[in-house]
């Protein structure tokens, strides 16, 4: 039938997800996490040590003591909360950042994937917005998966 298009699906989220690609990505997060919520939970048991030994210590230390001990506990209460609203922060520009290294990676093999298959249009359904129905048949997310994997697994040390 002339004019007519061929059209196929991905469901990104499993690309994501699944891919060398995506897990690289999940890594880098994860990793950035993790120092993160390390640096606020030494933050955090350094807090405790001053409460408790406020609590030890009330009733034994003088005014200036106590006084200087009240402004360590508030002092280390705003550096908590400073270092969680930069990780905040971080993580969603690092987020930010890997998206963009992952679309970046994934349009010419989205371009390659339509080249060989023929296709005219390939929709995301991991977002249905405007996609109303498929039939399963048009679903290619597994062999891009493939595809992709087989990219970028030599592409991976290039990095």
């Amino acid at each position: 039938q002339a004019g007519s298009a061929s059209i196929a699906i991905i469901n990104g989220d499993p690309v994501l997800e699944s891919s060398n690609v995506g897990q690289q990505a999940r890594t880098q997060l994860e990793n950035a996490a993790t120092q993160w919520q390390t640096r606020i939970q030494t933050a955090q048991q350094e807090l405790q040590t001053l409460t408790q030994r406020r609590q030890e210590q009330a009733l034994t230390l003088n005014e200036t003591a106590l006084a200087r001990l009240n402004q360590d506990i508030e002092n280390k209460q705003v550096e908590i909360q400073r270092l969680n609203d930069d990780a905040s922060r971080e993580i969603q520009r690092l987020q930010q950042q890997i998206t963009v290294q992952v679309n970046q990676q994934l349009g010419p093999l989205v371009e390659q994937f339509a080249s060989r298959e023929g296709l005219d249009l390939i929709f995301d359904s991991s977002n249905m917005a405007g996609l109303l129905y498929f039939a399963n048949a048009r679903d290619m997310t597994d062999r891009f998966l493939t595809m992709v994997n087989a990219q970028s697994g030599s592409g991976a040390e290039q990095e």
